[in-house]
């Protein structure tokens, strides 16, 4: 028994078949190179990351300098002088350890031996990781013209795993990632995540002024004068059940602030 003839204007079987292996076509597994070539060599290749309008990367030394010479900083300091009677020396003692405890050391050699890691874990877990090339060519114009937060989903611990893996991958700048106290409880763990790109912070600020304070400016001195992405779980934290849980804006209000 024959089908009937598609009506007017009804795309026929094959047509919808056809698209759809057009769309596929613009995806590219990322893994399928990484099968056929060392990991090793991968890891170790030359990394030139595209920047945010052609600026020379700040050092997270610098990065620390500018938010403790903020305006910002120094208002709140002032402020907070005059309302507790601290002396306004040992709130600036307080705000370096808070960006002593809270601030990253992105190092490229801690980059290199995750990205070794997990080529190799991910060619184990997975048959494919499947990239869609448009999406990429979109970020890297974005990265280039714009400063760029990413705010990802974080139903596993594999997200922000994958999502450095591929910005790697792609010759674009890894992000520097807002990551919970708790790991940084883990000695060895909590360093080598730090040296990756990894930005501490409290899961709430307890009405600190001075936490937030400092939190806000480095945020956005990391956003102006930094050559990375900004990355957060917009979530807050990590998803028990691999369900979407409901945003937390606090952070997203720092980045807004930023503009």
């Amino acid at each position: 028994m024959q089908p009937p003839p598609p009506m007017a204007g009804q795309e026929t079987p094959l047509a919808i078949l056809r698209k759809q292996r057009k769309k596929w076509d613009e995806f590219e597994d990322i893994l399928e190179e990484r099968r056929h070539i060392s990991d090793l060599k991968f890891a170790m290749k030359c990394y030139t990351p595209l920047v945010y309008k052609g600026i020379t990367p700040c050092k997270p030394s610098d990065i620390k300098c500018s938010v403790l010479n903020s305006e910002e900083v120094h208002y709140v300091i002032k402020q907070l002088s005059k309302e507790s009677f601290q002396s306004a020396d040992v709130l600036r003692e307080e705000s370096c350890e808070i960006l002593d405890e809270m601030s990253h050391k992105l190092h490229l050699g801690a980059i290199r031996f995750f990205v070794f890691a997990l080529s190799k874990i991910f060619k184990q877990i997975f048959s494919k990781v499947c990239v869609n090339e448009e999406g990429i060519q979109k970020l890297q114009r974005a990265i280039q013209e714009h400063p760029v937060v990413l705010l990802t989903s974080h139903r596993s611990y594999i997200d922000f795993l994958m999502l450095s893996f591929l910005l790697y991958n792609c010759d674009l700048p890894v992000p520097v990632i807002a990551a919970g106290m708790d790991f940084l409880g883990m000695k060895m763990v909590g360093e080598l995540l730090r040296m990756s790109g990894a930005f501490f912070m409290r899961r709430t600020f307890g009405g600190n002024k001075l936490y937030w304070a400092v939190f806000s400016e480095y945020v956005k001195t990391m956003l102006w004068n930094s050559y990375a992405p900004v990355e957060f779980f917009l979530e807050g934290t990590r998803s028990c059940s691999a369900k979407t849980l409901t945003p937390k804006f606090g952070t997203v209000e720092s980045q807004a602030d930023s503009r």
